[in-house]
């Protein structure tokens, strides 16, 4: 797959079961991921690999911020919450760690963890491996944060999970350039 062709066709996939990229693709991953576009070179960056039973810590670690912040929540939301984790064998969990600098902005530094999460999925699916990027409130949650080793400053900018797709991909409308493009 040439890299064009990768950016072109990417295309989340919802429904990922096992396996998973190994300990290898995983490396490989997340190398892809740390060559995004990073000014000042700060690396603001700090990734978490979750799977097997850690996704159920994971789980129960959503559901806890769930009762912490809603403590009216039904066991069906507390369950669903617990079960948000196993929807994919691997996630990887891309948290802003934000450094100081004259220059280099907050808002360009969560733009480098986002590049690097992109560039993760991009280089799964090039092992053929599907990717879904999701976020959630659970993502600024300082309970969720905390337990995935965070500062208070930090936050989840996306949990990229990944897996192999189960399923047909679903095809996406072509975008009218038009519509996304001025030329000026």
């Amino acid at each position: 797959m040439s890299v064009l062709s990768a950016l072109q066709q990417r295309n989340s996939h919802g429904k990922l079961i096992a396996p998973g990229p190994d300990a290898e693709q995983l490396q490989s991953i997340v190398a892809a991921g740390l060559r995004a576009p990073d000014h000042g070179r700060l690396r603001p960056w700090h990734f978490v690999a979750i799977q097997g039973e850690r996704r159920e810590a994971l789980g129960d670690l959503f559901a806890k911020a769930l009762t912490l912040t809603r403590p009216t929540a039904t066991d069906a939301e507390l369950s669903k919450a617990r079960a948000a984790p196993l929807r994919a064998p691997l996630i990887i969990a891309g948290l802003v760690k934000p450094v100081e600098h004259p220059k280099v902005p907050r808002v360009e530094q969560v733009a480098a963890v986002a590049c690097a999460l992109h560039g993760m999925s991009l280089a799964a699916e090039a092992q053929g491996f599907g990717a879904m990027w999701r976020t959630g409130w659970y993502a600024q949650d300082a309970v969720v944060i905390d337990g995935l080793g965070g500062d208070p400053s930090d936050e989840v900018i996306g949990f990229l999970y990944l897996g192999t797709r189960k399923g047909e991909v679903k095809p996406l409308v072509e975008p009218e350039l038009d519509t996304y493009l001025t030329m000026y």
